[in-house]
């Protein structure tokens, strides 16, 4: 993760590197926040995500970035559903249940558009009542993330 002061710095510096390419050549940069890792993952800490949150909004801020809080979907997620399992067996990267998620919020992040009701579901992997419920959560983090 990109905790120490020295790696937000790097972070920080890297974004703007990227970011001044990116609108040199007509486009528009968006930071896609990450999630944390959760338990047992020996790094989850509670309160990684607060300073992933105020990483990414700080740097995001700073360039006139979007922000995507897919990792904020995450917690939310955990929040309303504690069961659910959205990481794979490290308990670092999405499996598919996480990586909807993202892509949910994602959708709802770029094109100001509910996710809710989209009939995509993996060719029948992902449940659809799990498929509603994610949809759902990505809808409400973007709503609360941007205001709206």
């Amino acid at each position: 993760m990109v905790f120490s002061e020295k790696r937000q710095e790097r972070f920080r510096t890297k974004v703007i590197e990227f970011n001044k390419i990116i609108t040199e050549r007509g486009g528009k940069t968006a930071l896609y926040m990450t999630h944390a890792q959760v338990k047992p993952h020996r790094r989850a800490k509670p309160e990684n995500i607060r300073l992933l949150e105020d990483l990414y909004v700080s740097v995001g801020n700073e360039i006139g970035a979007l922000v995507i809080p897919v990792g904020l979907a995450f917690e939310e997620a955990y929040r309303r559903k504690p069961d659910i399992k959205l990481h794979r067996h490290d308990n670092n990267h999405p499996n598919l249940k996480g990586t909807y998620l993202a892509a949910c919020t994602v959708f709802a992040s770029i094109f100001g558009k509910s996710p809710v009701g989209n009939s995509y579901d993996y060719y029948g992997e992902i449940e659809k009542e799990i498929a509603a419920f994610l949809q759902q959560v990505a809808e409400d983090t973007v709503k609360k993330f941007y205001g709206h």
